[in-house]
């Protein structure tokens, strides 16, 4: 038999033998590999004394007032408004961890601001020999816009009117 702690799909087969959960058969299979393989034999009687002393385990006697106390604390949990359950979740002992991420990200930030100064806006539509861009924009696309229907225009043109722009 191959070694169970090798591999972790196998792991399992020594818990179930020592929580008593495996067949005749593959726990004498185990209990003569566990003879001659140390780790294994060591695993068992650990995972043993684990399963006795939580045999040998005996919880504390419940008091008699046990049901009454808890849901009176169910109770008054339930009667906490909810705006001061959520103020009692800022506690100073609960808020350290955000307050300082907060801290850390307005660090970044100012850092990030102080490094990448705005770029001045360009002017929106600069004016070359008195015409804008905008309006050279349009006619570009008007004069686009009729070669492109005088090409699929399949009428011959009127006289005087050559295709050719």
């Amino acid at each position: 038999m191959n070694c169970p702690l090798l591999k972790e799909e196998t792991r399992s087969l020594l818990l179930d033998y020592s929580a008593g959960r495996l067949g005749a058969a593959e726990a004498a299979t185990l209990a003569r590999h566990m003879e001659s393989c140390d780790a294994c034999r060591a695993f068992g009687l650990e995972q043993t004394a684990v399963w006795d002393s939580l045999d040998a385990w005996q919880p504390g006697p419940v008091s008699v007032d046990f049901n009454r106390r808890l849901w009176q604390r169910i109770d008054a949990a339930a009667a906490v408004p909810w705006y001061r359950r959520l103020l009692d979740s800022f506690a100073p002992a609960r808020r350290l961890p955000a307050l300082t991420l907060l801290i850390a990200l307005l660090v970044l930030a100012g850092g990030f601001l102080l490094d990448h100064k705005g770029a001045e806006p360009a002017a929106s539509n600069p004016v070359v020999h008195g015409v804008s861009m905008t309006e050279v924009d349009q006619l570009e696309q008007t004069l686009d816009d009729i070669q492109l229907l005088r090409q699929s225009d399949p009428a011959p043109p009127p006289n005087g009117v050559s295709r050719q722009m």
